[in-house]
C-alpha cells in the first residue's frame, strides 16, 4: 500500500453538542405537548333512533362545528384524524325532555350538554355552529 495517501480525519460533534441538542430537543417536545388546544371541527350530523309512530327526522342544519379543548398528544388521537366527521344524535333520547310535538328546537348549548353526555364528554367545550339547530318529525 502506498503510504503518501493521508487520510482525512472525521470531525464529530462533540459530546457536548449532542448532550445539548438532546436536552433542548425534550424541552421543546415537553412544552408543545402540554400546551392546552382549543381545536374546531365540521361534523356530519346523523340521526337515528326515532321515537314510535315516527317514520322521517329532518334537521335545519346538518352540519355541526364543534370546539373540543385538547392537551399534548391527545390531539392526535383517533377522534380528531378521522376523515369522516359524523355524530350519531339518538333522536328519542334528545326531545325526551321536551314536550311531544313535531318540530324540536335545540339552542347550541343544549346540544353540547347532549353531546358531551351521549358523544364526547367533558373534552367538547361548545358547539360552534349553528347557534340553533330545529328537527322536523313525520
Amino acid at each position: 500500500m502506498p503510504e503518501n495517501r493521508k487520510q482525512i480525519p472525521i470531525k464529530l460533534p462533540s459530546l457536548a453538542f449532542i448532550v445539548c441538542l438532546i436536552i433542548s430537543a425534550g424541552t421543546w417536545l415537553l412544552v408543545t405537548f402540554s400546551k392546552d388546544y382549543k381545536v374546531s371541527f365540521e361534523y356530519k350530523l346523523v340521526c337515528e333512533n326515532l321515537p314510535e309512530g315516527r317514520k322521517s327526522v329532518t334537521a335545519s342544519d346538518t352540519v355541526l362545528t364543534l370546539t373540543f379543548n385538547q392537551k399534548g398528544l391527545r390531539y392526535l388521537m383517533k377522534p380528531y384524524r378521522d376523515k369522516e366527521k359524523v355524530v350519531k344524535v339518538s333522536v328519542k333520547d334528545l326531545i325526551k325532555t321536551k314536550n311531544k310535538v313535531s318540530v324540536y328546537t335545540f339552542t347550541s348549548k343544549e346540544m353540547c350538554e347532549y353531546l358531551s353526555t351521549h358523544n364526547f364528554g367533558s373534552e367538547l367545550v361548545s358547539v360552534s355552529s349553528p347557534e340553533v339547530i330545529t328537527f322536523y318529525l313525520r
